[in-house]
Protein backbone atom coordinates (compact mmCIF):
# COMPACT_ATOMS: atom_id res chain seq x y z
CA UNK A 1 0.00 0.00 0.00
CA UNK A 2 1.80 3.10 -1.18
CA UNK A 3 -0.88 6.21 -1.37
CA UNK A 4 -3.48 7.65 0.67
CA UNK A 5 -6.25 9.62 -0.45
CA UNK A 6 -8.17 11.71 1.83
CA UNK A 7 -11.84 12.77 0.87
CA UNK A 8 -13.23 15.80 3.10
CA UNK A 9 -17.01 17.05 2.78
CA UNK A 10 -17.57 20.55 3.98
CA UNK A 11 -20.41 22.78 3.74
CA UNK A 12 -20.89 26.21 5.56
CA UNK A 13 -18.36 25.94 8.32
CA UNK A 14 -15.27 27.58 6.16
CA UNK A 15 -13.94 28.81 9.83
CA UNK A 16 -13.87 25.11 11.07
CA UNK A 17 -12.81 23.84 8.02
CA UNK A 18 -9.31 26.26 8.28
CA UNK A 19 -8.64 25.01 11.41
CA UNK A 20 -9.18 21.36 10.74
CA UNK A 21 -6.93 21.53 7.25
CA UNK A 22 -4.02 23.70 9.36
CA UNK A 23 -3.87 21.02 12.32
CA UNK A 24 -3.95 18.23 10.05
CA UNK A 25 -1.68 18.35 7.36
CA UNK A 26 1.63 18.88 9.31
CA UNK A 27 0.55 15.08 10.98
CA UNK A 28 0.79 13.83 7.17
CA UNK A 29 4.17 11.75 6.30
CA UNK A 30 4.14 11.16 3.11
CA UNK A 31 4.60 13.00 0.03
CA UNK A 32 2.31 10.65 -1.92
CA UNK A 33 -1.07 11.29 0.50
CA UNK A 34 -3.58 13.50 -1.31
CA UNK A 35 -6.87 15.26 0.15
CA UNK A 36 -9.41 16.99 -1.86
CA UNK A 37 -11.84 19.27 -0.19
CA UNK A 38 -15.30 18.50 -1.55
CA UNK A 39 -17.39 22.20 -1.95
CA UNK A 40 -20.34 22.65 -3.08
CA UNK A 41 -21.25 25.15 -6.03
CA UNK A 42 -23.86 27.02 -4.18
CA UNK A 43 -21.89 27.10 -0.43
CA UNK A 44 -21.21 30.86 -0.49
CA UNK A 45 -20.24 30.89 2.88
CA UNK A 46 -17.31 28.80 1.79
CA UNK A 47 -16.83 29.80 -1.53
CA UNK A 48 -16.02 33.63 0.01
CA UNK A 49 -13.10 31.64 2.15
CA UNK A 50 -11.40 29.57 -0.49
CA UNK A 51 -8.48 32.06 -0.98
CA UNK A 52 -8.08 31.92 3.44
CA UNK A 53 -7.78 28.22 3.28
CA UNK A 54 -4.32 26.41 3.07
CA UNK A 55 -2.72 26.41 0.15
CA UNK A 56 -0.58 23.50 -0.08
CA UNK A 57 0.30 20.96 -2.69
CA UNK A 58 -1.35 18.35 -0.90
CA UNK A 59 -4.61 19.67 -1.09
CA UNK A 60 -7.23 20.03 -4.06
CA UNK A 61 -10.17 21.55 -3.54
CA UNK A 62 -13.02 20.15 -5.82
CA UNK A 63 -16.13 22.87 -6.26
CA UNK A 64 -19.11 20.91 -7.96
CA UNK A 65 -22.70 21.21 -7.94
CA UNK A 66 -23.98 19.51 -4.55
CA UNK A 67 -25.25 15.80 -5.24
CA UNK A 68 -28.18 14.60 -3.50
CA UNK A 69 -26.90 12.09 -1.42
CA UNK A 70 -24.02 12.46 1.38
CA UNK A 71 -22.36 9.48 -0.20
CA UNK A 72 -21.95 10.76 -3.86
CA UNK A 73 -20.09 13.71 -2.29
CA UNK A 74 -17.68 11.42 -0.58
CA UNK A 75 -17.01 9.38 -3.61
CA UNK A 76 -15.63 12.54 -5.58
CA UNK A 77 -12.46 10.95 -4.10
CA UNK A 78 -12.69 8.10 -6.72
CA UNK A 79 -11.20 10.05 -9.07
CA UNK A 80 -7.89 10.38 -7.26
CA UNK A 81 -5.83 7.51 -7.93
CA UNK A 82 -4.65 5.67 -4.47
CA UNK A 83 -4.16 2.50 -2.68
CA UNK A 84 -7.02 3.77 0.64
CA UNK A 85 -8.99 6.03 0.48
CA UNK A 86 -10.39 7.78 3.74
CA UNK A 87 -13.07 10.15 5.12
CA UNK A 88 -12.46 13.05 6.80
CA UNK A 89 -14.85 15.60 8.01
CA UNK A 90 -14.96 19.52 8.33
CA UNK A 91 -14.55 19.51 12.11
CA UNK A 92 -12.25 16.78 13.19
CA UNK A 93 -8.59 17.08 12.69
CA UNK A 94 -6.05 13.96 12.57
CA UNK A 95 -3.59 14.76 15.43
CA UNK A 96 -1.58 11.81 15.23
CA UNK A 97 1.73 12.14 13.82
CA UNK A 98 2.33 10.35 10.28
CA UNK A 99 -1.56 8.80 10.63
CA UNK A 100 -1.59 8.51 7.03
CA UNK A 101 1.26 6.28 6.88
CA UNK A 102 -0.41 4.22 10.01
CA UNK A 103 -3.23 3.90 7.61
CA UNK A 104 -1.14 2.15 4.78
CA UNK A 105 0.58 -0.16 6.78
CA UNK A 106 -2.90 -1.08 8.67
CA UNK A 107 -3.92 -1.71 5.36
CA UNK A 108 -1.28 -3.90 4.19
CA UNK A 109 -2.09 -6.90 5.75
CA UNK A 110 -4.84 -7.58 3.60
CA UNK A 111 -3.28 -9.87 0.67
CA UNK A 112 -5.83 -9.34 -1.76
CA UNK A 113 -6.21 -5.65 -0.85
CA UNK A 114 -9.36 -5.83 -0.16
CA UNK A 115 -10.35 -3.93 3.62
CA UNK A 116 -11.14 -1.49 5.77
CA UNK A 117 -9.10 0.20 8.48
CA UNK A 118 -11.05 1.86 11.19
CA UNK A 119 -9.82 3.00 14.96
CA UNK A 120 -10.93 3.29 18.14
CA UNK A 121 -15.12 3.37 18.92
CA UNK A 122 -16.48 6.98 18.69
CA UNK A 123 -19.74 5.88 20.32
CA UNK A 124 -21.17 1.97 21.49
CA UNK A 125 -21.67 0.90 17.73
CA UNK A 126 -19.21 2.31 15.07
CA UNK A 127 -15.49 3.99 15.23
CA UNK A 128 -13.75 7.06 14.35
CA UNK A 129 -12.80 6.76 11.01
CA UNK A 130 -13.05 4.92 7.86
CA UNK A 131 -10.80 4.14 5.39
CA UNK A 132 -11.80 1.67 2.10
CA UNK A 133 -9.07 0.28 0.20
CA UNK A 134 -9.43 0.43 -3.80
CA UNK A 135 -9.99 -2.94 -4.08
CA UNK A 136 -12.36 -2.70 -1.66
CA UNK A 137 -13.89 0.35 -3.43
CA UNK A 138 -14.04 -1.31 -7.07
CA UNK A 139 -15.85 -4.28 -5.78
CA UNK A 140 -18.65 -1.84 -3.71
CA UNK A 141 -19.21 0.36 -6.27
CA UNK A 142 -18.63 3.90 -4.50
CA UNK A 143 -16.77 4.88 -1.26
CA UNK A 144 -20.37 5.52 0.58
CA UNK A 145 -23.20 4.35 -0.44
CA UNK A 146 -24.72 6.82 -2.54
CA UNK A 147 -28.46 6.17 -1.01
CA UNK A 148 -28.63 9.22 2.18
CA UNK A 149 -28.88 12.11 3.18
CA UNK A 150 -26.56 11.64 6.15
CA UNK A 151 -25.60 9.65 8.77
CA UNK A 152 -25.69 5.82 7.90
CA UNK A 153 -23.30 6.03 4.95
CA UNK A 154 -20.32 4.42 7.74
CA UNK A 155 -23.26 2.21 9.25
CA UNK A 156 -23.54 0.74 6.03
CA UNK A 157 -19.82 0.28 5.66
CA UNK A 158 -19.71 -1.14 8.51
CA UNK A 159 -22.13 -3.91 8.42
CA UNK A 160 -20.21 -5.12 4.87
CA UNK A 161 -16.85 -4.92 7.02
CA UNK A 162 -18.14 -7.20 9.45
CA UNK A 163 -19.74 -9.25 7.03
CA UNK A 164 -16.78 -9.70 5.00
CA UNK A 165 -14.45 -9.92 8.14
CA UNK A 166 -11.54 -7.76 6.89
CA UNK A 167 -11.29 -5.07 9.21
CA UNK A 168 -7.62 -3.62 10.46
CA UNK A 169 -7.01 -1.52 13.38
CA UNK A 170 -5.45 1.52 13.95
CA UNK A 171 -4.49 3.57 16.83
CA UNK A 172 -4.88 7.04 15.70
CA UNK A 173 -6.52 10.13 16.96
CA UNK A 174 -9.05 12.59 15.78
CA UNK A 175 -9.85 15.59 18.13
CA UNK A 176 -14.09 15.74 17.35
CA UNK A 177 -13.96 18.30 20.24
CA UNK A 178 -15.98 21.19 18.08
CA UNK A 179 -18.71 18.41 16.40
CA UNK A 180 -21.82 20.39 15.52
CA UNK A 181 -25.11 18.77 15.37
CA UNK A 182 -25.91 16.81 11.64
CA UNK A 183 -26.58 19.03 9.24
CA UNK A 184 -30.00 18.56 7.23
CA UNK A 185 -31.60 16.22 9.85
CA UNK A 186 -34.80 15.26 8.24
CA UNK A 187 -37.05 11.94 8.28
CA UNK A 188 -34.36 9.68 10.66
CA UNK A 189 -37.07 7.02 11.28
CA UNK A 190 -37.99 6.76 7.61
CA UNK A 191 -33.88 6.26 6.71
CA UNK A 192 -33.36 3.99 9.66
CA UNK A 193 -36.49 1.94 7.96
CA UNK A 194 -34.79 2.05 4.19
CA UNK A 195 -31.36 0.81 6.20
CA UNK A 196 -32.71 -2.10 7.57
CA UNK A 197 -34.97 -2.97 4.42
CA UNK A 198 -31.98 -2.57 2.23
CA UNK A 199 -29.59 -5.27 4.16
CA UNK A 200 -30.30 -8.03 1.42
CA UNK A 201 -28.01 -5.61 -0.88
CA UNK A 202 -25.52 -5.53 1.76
CA UNK A 203 -25.55 -9.15 2.12
CA UNK A 204 -25.84 -10.13 -1.88
CA UNK A 205 -22.84 -7.78 -2.06
CA UNK A 206 -20.45 -9.56 0.41
CA UNK A 207 -21.69 -12.39 -0.35
CA UNK A 208 -19.77 -11.89 -3.83
CA UNK A 209 -16.99 -10.20 -2.00
CA UNK A 210 -16.44 -13.70 -0.36
CA UNK A 211 -15.87 -14.88 -3.39
CA UNK A 212 -13.29 -12.90 -4.31
CA UNK A 213 -11.44 -13.30 -0.91
CA UNK A 214 -8.05 -14.79 -0.71
CA UNK A 215 -9.26 -17.15 2.33
CA UNK A 216 -10.34 -20.31 3.13
CA UNK A 217 -13.24 -21.51 2.20
CA UNK A 218 -14.74 -22.69 5.81
CA UNK A 219 -14.09 -19.12 7.02
CA UNK A 220 -16.09 -17.78 3.99
CA UNK A 221 -19.07 -20.25 5.28
CA UNK A 222 -18.51 -19.27 8.78
CA UNK A 223 -18.69 -15.54 7.71
CA UNK A 224 -21.92 -16.00 5.62
CA UNK A 225 -23.97 -17.56 8.56
CA UNK A 226 -22.94 -14.14 10.74
CA UNK A 227 -25.16 -12.00 8.52
CA UNK A 228 -28.32 -12.59 9.88
CA UNK A 229 -27.25 -11.49 13.32
CA UNK A 230 -25.36 -8.35 11.67
CA UNK A 231 -28.69 -7.90 10.28
CA UNK A 232 -30.31 -8.16 13.72
CA UNK A 233 -27.59 -5.51 15.83
CA UNK A 234 -28.09 -3.36 12.79
CA UNK A 235 -31.85 -3.30 13.51
CA UNK A 236 -31.23 -2.66 17.14
CA UNK A 237 -29.28 0.37 16.56
CA UNK A 238 -32.44 1.80 14.00
CA UNK A 239 -34.37 1.17 16.69
CA UNK A 240 -32.83 4.03 18.93
CA UNK A 241 -32.98 6.22 15.53
CA UNK A 242 -36.51 5.59 15.18
CA UNK A 243 -37.02 7.35 18.34
CA UNK A 244 -35.66 10.52 17.28
CA UNK A 245 -38.55 13.01 15.59
CA UNK A 246 -36.74 16.13 15.12
CA UNK A 247 -37.21 17.31 11.47
CA UNK A 248 -39.60 19.73 9.86
CA UNK A 249 -41.46 19.00 6.83
CA UNK A 250 -40.96 23.11 5.47
CA UNK A 251 -37.46 21.58 5.27
CA UNK A 252 -37.93 19.06 3.03
CA UNK A 253 -36.72 20.53 -0.50
CA UNK A 254 -36.15 19.08 -4.28
CA UNK A 255 -33.00 17.50 -3.74
CA UNK A 256 -34.17 15.75 -0.63
CA UNK A 257 -37.79 14.44 -2.71
CA UNK A 258 -35.33 13.29 -5.25
CA UNK A 259 -33.36 10.94 -2.95
CA UNK A 260 -36.22 10.21 -1.04
CA UNK A 261 -38.63 9.08 -4.11
CA UNK A 262 -35.40 6.84 -4.99
CA UNK A 263 -35.11 5.22 -1.78
CA UNK A 264 -38.70 4.62 -1.95
CA UNK A 265 -38.70 3.07 -4.99
CA UNK A 266 -35.63 0.23 -3.96
CA UNK A 267 -37.71 -0.30 -0.80
CA UNK A 268 -40.53 -1.49 -3.32
CA UNK A 269 -38.55 -3.25 -5.87
CA UNK A 270 -36.82 -5.23 -2.90
CA UNK A 271 -39.99 -6.21 -1.55
CA UNK A 272 -40.09 -9.70 -2.96
CA UNK A 273 -36.25 -10.61 -1.81
CA UNK A 274 -37.24 -8.52 1.65
CA UNK A 275 -39.84 -10.92 2.58
CA UNK A 276 -37.83 -13.84 1.04
CA UNK A 277 -35.43 -13.23 3.19
CA UNK A 278 -37.70 -12.91 6.41
CA UNK A 279 -39.58 -16.18 5.69
CA UNK A 280 -36.08 -17.94 5.50
CA UNK A 281 -35.25 -16.59 9.00
CA UNK A 282 -38.48 -17.52 9.90
CA UNK A 283 -37.93 -21.05 8.81
CA UNK A 284 -34.62 -20.97 10.93
CA UNK A 285 -36.03 -20.03 13.77
CA UNK A 286 -38.76 -22.64 13.83
CA UNK A 287 -36.06 -25.35 12.87
CA UNK A 288 -34.26 -24.41 15.81
CA UNK A 289 -37.19 -24.70 18.22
Amino acid sequence: MRRLAISLATRGRPALLKETLERTLPNIRRKSTRLLVSIDDDDIATLTRVRDLPNDDRVRYSIAPREDSLGAKYNRILGTPADVYLAMVDYAPHLTKGFDDKILKAAAIFPDGIGVVFNRYANLSFPEINAVTRNLALRMGYFYPPYFPYWFVDHWLDDIARMIGRIAYVDIVIDVSKRPGTMDRREPGFWATFFDATHVIRERRAREILTDLHDPKWRKTLLERSFPVIAQHSMMINDNVRSIANWRPEEIDERYRRLKARAVWMMRALLPEIEEAAEKTQRGKAKAA
